[in-house]
């Protein structure tokens, strides 16, 4: 049910958006899913707030066919749709989880090092650089126990399986497999812009 209520709320969120003269402040503040989003966090089910965010990423850059960010999709990214995601995120997790606190873990105490950022958050299986394999995600924690900053981060391991074997993993995503700095740093620097904007 909660599945059909999503993509029911995301094909509304596309119809909104494909409007020629749609600002992004009013298709958020029109949308269901924006709504959802904030339940599903008020909830603390932070799992699927993170499957509902990816949704937004992808719908906000035209990529729900492809399933996926890649870095050009991240760069195209409207900087109010991101502020509006992380701020729920913030509110409801009290500071623990959102784009912003990701921000500031990287480049105020990780020195922009999105290796380092990863440990950090709990995002590998070791923390031994050779050997710094990703999670499966299904293994991250999705509660308040999570490190700062672990959530949200579908954004991040979802790719498809010819990119997952590529990278070391199973063809789950990101499990198992090496990490994509570039596709960090892109979100990161992402956000860095919309701070400016």
């Amino acid at each position: 049910m909660i599945e059909i209520e999503i993509e029911n709320g995301l094909l509304e969120l596309e119809k909104l958006l494909d409007a020629s003269d749609a600002q992004i402040a009013q298709v958020i503040e029109k949308s269901k899913i924006f709504r959802k989003l904030e339940d599903l966090l008020d909830q603390a089910d932070w799992r699927t707030a993170d499957v509902v965010t990816l949704g937004i990423m992808l719908v906000a850059c035209q990529r729900r066919e492809a399933g996926w960010l890649d870095q050009t999709a991240i760069a195209e990214l409207p900087c109010e749709m991101l502020h509006q995601i992380d701020h729920r995120w913030w509110t409801f997790s009290k500071g623990r989880f959102g784009f912003n606190t990701q921000l500031e873990i990287y480049r105020e105490e990780l020195e922009r090092s999105a290796f380092a950022f990863s440990c950090q958050v709990g995002w590998t299986m070791t923390t031994w650089r050779p050997l710094s394999f990703f999670k499966f995600y299904s293994w991250l924690t999705f509660s308040l126990d999570a490190p700062r900053g672990h959530l949200p981060a579908l954004w991040f391991w979802e790719m498809p399986s010819s990119r997952s074997l590529r990278a070391g993993g199973f063809a789950t995503g990101r499990g198992a497999a090496f990490g994509n700095p570039q596709l960090f740093d892109a979100l990161m620097l992402r956000l860095e812009r919309c701070h400016r904007i």
